[in-house]
């Protein structure tokens, strides 16, 4: 049961909160025009079978960063349960 509430909580501030959070960061909006303007400049130089394995790469990235947001929520949803008791 508790698995499933993180779920769908987690899943509400990826929808609704975190974005809202980011873009009001400047450092995080400069940071990621600079990676995506990074990652185009190496993807013009890579043939076919080099994007496919560095896209491989991006998307098992992109599920380790998933998981560790979700951790890193499950975390501090924990702590602010024990900061009420």
């Amino acid at each position: 049961m508790a698995d499933a509430l993180f779920d769908i909580l987690h899943s509400f501030a990826r929808e609704h909160e975190v974005e809202a959070i980011l873009i009001q960061n400047d450092e995080y909006r400069q940071s990621e025009k600079c990676a995506r303007s990074q990652e185009a400049r190496l993807r013009a130089l890579l043939d076919e079978t080099a994007a496919s394995v560095f896209n491989d790469f991006l998307e098992e990235l992109r599920l380790l960063q998933f998981e560790e947001e979700e951790a890193h929520f499950r975390a501090g949803f924990r702590m602010a349960l024990e900061l009420t008791r």
